[in-house]
């Protein structure tokens, strides 16, 4: 369970008594519990119209992932609804879309047997799922979530479902950019993993995490790992070498996508932090009026409000910005010196999660021509072009920001 340690998840240690009760129940296998990790050449993946890749390492079982197309990388998930599923499904082959149970993973329409766990295991594994995710701005929940774009964390019984010839513990597909797979399935089968709903939880984490982008890492307190824990895996806010046993760069199929990986912050810049408020502010600009003609130095007067609470209210004319105040009530006044002509306001609000909202007006300073004529007679930017400009203007200087 996750615990509050100064922000971040309290450090662990990795025990000197043993491997941990996966790693055990890996050794007997030919399996380890994750992708698809095979032990030795007499195991074969399944066909598939999207190719796997084996990762050897000395003398040890090989890694095997499924290898799907690259998506477009950065930018917040849209399946942030994690499904968890051990009813079983009736799963048909094609690219990945949990909403019309299409998988990438089988190789035709196959029943998926789902795992006959008691209540009580059931509720422990739905508690666990709860816990490792909850930092992130995620939905967890066992009731599915129909069209809701989402990840399915399917809790099958066998891998023989998915044509998997071998005691693998669970399977997910990867982008070969390390990004997002939206919609993924991915499978725990719960007939090869011990019978502890954390052990299961665990791999099933992991799984899902592979839909998010995240590659195994070396760090024993991740569930990202395969290396040998006593203890429980939780997400780990540090920066760590990708890898099975040894290191290598983050990615899949000879392609790097990073150094190293840090499972934290690398799902917070896919799913956003847990509570974060996705209601954007309001802003009206009460003075001067649209076209209203005024004076050099005329007075913005603006309100603003949040259902949470407003961080900052940015005030810009003709695309500069010009201040920003924090603090009710959100006036300013403008350059005395501002040329006479039709000019664009801006005031924009921001609130704590980053959300925005903003209004635009065009204002006369006195002495100007007739506005609707300015565009033609004196050669000067029409109204409804220059708020285009301000628009794209903002849009730059976000982009410089981040």
């Amino acid at each position: 369970m996750h615990r509050s340690h100064g922000g971040k998840p309290p450090p662990r240690r990795q025990s000197r008594r043993g491997p941990h009760p996966l790693t055990r129940f890996a050794r007997q296998s030919p399996i380890l519990v994750s992708l698809a990790l095979l032990g030795g050449a007499a195991h074969a993946a399944p066909t598939s119209s999207y190719p796997w890749v084996s990762q050897s390492t000395d003398g040890g079982p090989a890694f095997v992932r499924q290898v799907v197309p690259a998506a477009a990388t950065g930018g917040i998930a849209k399946s942030r609804t994690i499904y968890l599923n051990h009813d079983g499904a009736m799963l048909t082959p094609g690219y990945n879309d949990s909403r019309t149970n299409t998988s990438s993973i089988v190789t035709r329409a196959t029943q998926i047997a789902g795992w006959n766990a008691s209540a009580a295991d059931w509720a422990a594994t739905v508690a666990c799922m709860k816990a490792m995710w909850s930092r992130f701005d995620v939905t967890i929940t066992d009731v599915d979530p129909g069209a809701t774009p989402h990840i399915e964390a399917l809790f099958a019984r066998s891998a023989a479902d998915v044509g998997l010839t071998t005691s693998i513990g669970g399977i997910s597909p990867f982008s070969a950019s390390c990004s997002v797979i939206e919609g993924a399935i991915v499978f725990a089968f719960t007939d090869n993993l011990p019978r502890r709903p954390q052990a299961i939880c665990e791999v099933m984490s992991q799984e899902i995490a592979h839909a998010y982008g995240l590659d195994h890492e070396l760090l024993a307190s991740d569930p990202m790992t395969y290396l040998p824990f006593k203890g429980n895996r939780e997400f780990q806010d540090r920066d760590a070498a990708c890898g099975e046993t040894t290191e290598r760069p983050c990615g899949i199929a000879g392609t790097a996508c990073r150094a190293s990986q840090n499972s934290v912050q690398l799902l917070l810049s896919r799913l956003g932090a847990a509570n974060r408020d996705h209601q954007a502010p309001t802003v009206g600009i009460t003075e001067p009026a649209e076209m209203a003609k005024v004076e050099a130095g005329f007075a913005i007067a603006a309100t603003a409000s949040d259902n949470i609470a407003v961080k900052s209210v940015a005030f810009y004319v003709d695309g500069d910005l010009v201040a920003t105040q924090t603090q009710a009530p959100y006036q300013l006044t403008t350059d005395p010196m501002l040329a006479e002509g039709v000019h664009t306001i801006v005031v924009e609000a921001t609130d704590g999660d980053g959300n925005t909202a903003m209004e635009a007006r065009d204002v006369v300073v006195a002495g100007a021509l007739d506005p609707l004529a300015l565009g033609c007679s004196t050669g000067r930017t029409p109204p409804t072009a220059l708020l285009g400009l301000v628009l794209v203007a903002l849009v730059r200087r976000r982009r410089r920001a981040a």
